[in-house]
């Protein structure tokens, strides 16, 4: 083993134990990523349209209705649900009521 092979051997032995430890917040991968990203723009208003289109491939109308379709399985704490909630606001309650 070479030293280039060492230092890569060295440095997935010690990323190992942090990806094994790390504790999910959320049901699967797609739901975190989308709770994260959401949460990183909630306090700038959301993210833009270009953002979303780049990272998710999604309108905005559409990563918000995903965004509301795993909010309830997620292990979110109430306050985190409300930032999200001013900043992407759950299709159903925009506009008031049908009729």
């Amino acid at each position: 083993m070479n030293s280039r092979e060492y230092r890569k051997w060295r440095q997935r032995r010690r990323a190992a134990p942090i990806g094994a430890n790390r504790k999910h917040n959320h049901p699967d991968a797609e739901a975190e990523r989308l709770i994260e990203f959401a949460s990183k723009w909630a306090p700038f208003g959301g993210a833009t349209e270009e953002e979303l289109l780049v990272h998710f491939g999604m309108t905005l109308h559409r990563f918000i209705e995903r965004l509301w379709q795993v909010i309830p399985e997620s292990n979110c704490v109430e306050n985190e649900i409300l930032v999200l909630a001013s900043a992407y606001p759950h299709p159903r309650r925009v506009g008031g009521p049908v009729g």
